[in-house]
């Protein structure tokens, strides 16, 4: 069976999700974590999606792609330490301290979902910035600019935070079957599958109406 574009997109996203995560285990001893991610993701998943999404833009340069990827994703990420580094020291996750003002209760709520709610705190803040970083590069080719930057931020929120809670919690299990030398492989591509997956698919709503400028 041919495989659609919207198919290869998603693949696309798989693919670069894993291989950023490993190049940021190659990466990292050989410098910081935020730099290494945002060099590794921009690199790779930047230039894979440029790649794609060329056969829509055909006018999209390819290290515009990737700068404005690898940029957004370390500007994300250190925002989301920071706000790791906050809730270390105040003992209070900025989101739930958000969260407050229109659910009294929050304080009540299980430990888990509370989890879920950092997870999606990290992964709103990484794609709000990735989002802004491509949308200035979207704009110079299209003006349906502003579904992908929604699309985007929702796709970084679900996917970072359904991926990290199952592989998380899922750690126990994969270590007592494979044993400790396989469970950071098997976090990897599970994190990296999962994770593109649900991007990918979320944002290929948006990837379809990307036309042009000079066909609008």
């Amino acid at each position: 069976m041919r495989m659609t574009y919207m198919r290869r997109w998603v693949l696309t996203n798989v693919l670069g999700f894993i291989l950023s995560i490993y190049a940021i285990r190659f990466v990292g001893p050989r410098g910081n974590g935020l730099s290494s991610t945002g060099l590794a993701f921009g690199l790779i998943l930047g230039g894979m999606q440029a790649s794609a999404l060329r056969q829509r833009l055909p006018q999209l340069k390819v290290w515009h792609w990737i700068v404005a990827t690898g940029l957004g994703i370390y500007v994300g990420a250190a925002l989301s330490a920071l706000a790791n580094l906050l809730q270390a020291i105040t003992s209070q996750s900025l989101l739930v301290i958000a969260l407050r003002f229109f659910l009294p209760s929050v304080d009540s709520m299980p430990s888990a979902l509370m989890w879920i709610i950092v997870l999606v705190g990290h992964g709103i803040s990484i794609g709000i910035s990735v989002g802004i970083a491509q949308v200035l590069v979207l704009r110079q080719h299209t003006s349906d600019w502003r579904l992908w930057w929604l699309m985007g931020v929702f796709g970084y929120a679900l996917g970072g935070a359904i991926a990290s809670y199952g592989i998380w919690f899922g750690a126990e299990l994969v270590s007592d079957i494979f044993g400790d030398s396989m469970v950071l492989v098997i976090r990897g591509v599970c994190f990296g599958a999962v994770s593109g997956v649900i991007y990918g698919s979320i944002t290929a709503i948006a990837l379809k109406s990307l036309r042009p400028q000079q066909q609008l």
